[in-house]
């Protein structure tokens, strides 16, 4: 039990002090200089704040940047959703990919929109269509590859629930942990959703390759980068936003099954090691919950001591938790999702050991070693 709160302890304050430190490291009259960017964004479907978060991205203070949409086709809500923003703001394109054939359709995505960027960005900024961009964000995500600091850079998001559901409230306590882990250096890797890398590293890496057979872009990412000994800087300034309403189980739970799942294909080593201390970690409170429900019905309540301290340890650290996230709610609705979130992180990662199909907005990827796509198969075909 002790070495378990210690690993926890030592994510939290190491975790939380480098989220300061880098949230505090933009300077916004920082002159620069400023290369040229290109934001690529894959986009399916059209979410209700959809509009709102493009709207974000293309608001950036940043001197030098353009915005590249892509979609696969017109079917696609998004694509028309798109159209009507670009107008608007005249260094914005929209690109259709067509559906991908031998990778994810992300990647797929995501490829079309290095080649539409042609050679002029100097730096390659890969960025998802959910979260709301502070206007900072740009300068914030460049600014350790300016400054030297990192060949790739990587942010992270915090969830916002717009209502007091638990199942929201679980996957933001989810999401805040792996942020913590983008603080300690070994553990951060690139998230689709904000990464930053220069253009040159991106070709000698030879990314397109990898990603044009590849179920997955961060993960796959990370993959190689470890590959090479290359490191990964964190993002400087605010954070991405993500709000959520009307979460379920089952959402949060399909949410957790596909975090763990591409890190099963792609860093198998990664996902058994956290997998297992997942299990751990939830035997434990299970196991400490048990024997103090039989001790104080019993004659010697006192027996339960050790997991009373073990219990009320893990509870001041998930209070402590609760202060790192900037909307935190009542602590009544915090502590049973914290607790929750531990639950669901090793359920869903039972949920993985026979998967052999990832399943992505109708479509099924066969996944070989690596995250390798074999196979595509779009539902009900």
């Amino acid at each position: 039990m002790a070495a378990v709160l210690l690993l926890i302890g030592i994510l939290l304050m190491v975790g939380s002090r480098a989220l300061d430190r880098a949230k505090s490291g933009l300077n916004p009259d920082h002159p620069g200089p400023w290369p040229a960017a290109a934001i690529i964004v894959p986009v399916a479907g059209a979410a209700a704040n959809l509009a709102a978060n493009l709207r974000s991205l293309l608001s950036q203070d940043y001197p030098d940047y353009q915005v590249i949409f892509v979609t696969r086709d017109l079917e696609d809500p998004a694509t028309q959703v798109i159209a009507a923003l670009i107008p608007e703001h005249p260094g914005s394109r929209l690109i259709l990919s067509g559906p991908a054939a031998h990778c994810g359709q992300k990647n797929h995505n995501l490829l079309a929109g290095v080649q539409a960027a042609g050679e002029a960005p100097e730096i390659l900024v890969f960025c998802d269509s959910t979260r709301l961009a502070p206007a900072n964000w740009l300068k914030g995500l460049v600014l350790p590859l300016v400054k030297g600091e990192a060949p790739v850079v990587s942010g992270y998001y915090h969830v916002i629930p717009q209502d007091g559901g638990l199942a929201a409230w679980g996957r933001a306590v989810t999401a805040l942990f792996l942020f913590l882990t983008k603080g300690i250096s070994r553990l951060n890797q690139p998230w689709g959703g904000g990464t930053a890398i220069r253009r040159r590293l991106f070709e000698d890496l030879r990314v397109q390759d990898l990603w044009a057979t590849n179920v997955v872009d961060d993960v796959s990412l990370a993959m190689l980068l470890q590959e090479k000994g290359l490191r990964v800087g964190l993002a400087a300034g605010e954070s991405l936003i993500t709000p959520i309403s009307g979460d379920t189980w089952a959402t949060w739970s399909d949410w957790a099954v596909r975090q763990w799942i591409y890190l099963k294909f792609c860093l198998p080593g990664s996902w058994l090691a956290l997998g297992l201390f997942f299990y751990l970690l939830a035997g434990l409170v299970l196991r400490a919950g048990v024997r103090i429900i039989i001790a104080s019905l019993g004659s010697a309540p006192l027996s339960a001591w050790p997991e009373a301290a073990f219990l009320g340890a893990l509870t001041g650290m998930a209070i402590y938790l609760k202060d790192l996230h900037p909307q935190p709610p009542r602590l009544g609705t915090w502590l049973p999702a914290f607790y929750a979130a531990i639950f669901m992180g090793a359920w869903c990662h039972l949920l993985n050991w026979p998967m052999r199909y990832i399943h992505w907005r109708g479509i099924f990827y066969r996944v070989g070693w690596k995250g390798r796509v074999l196979g595509i198969r779009k539902k009900n075909t």
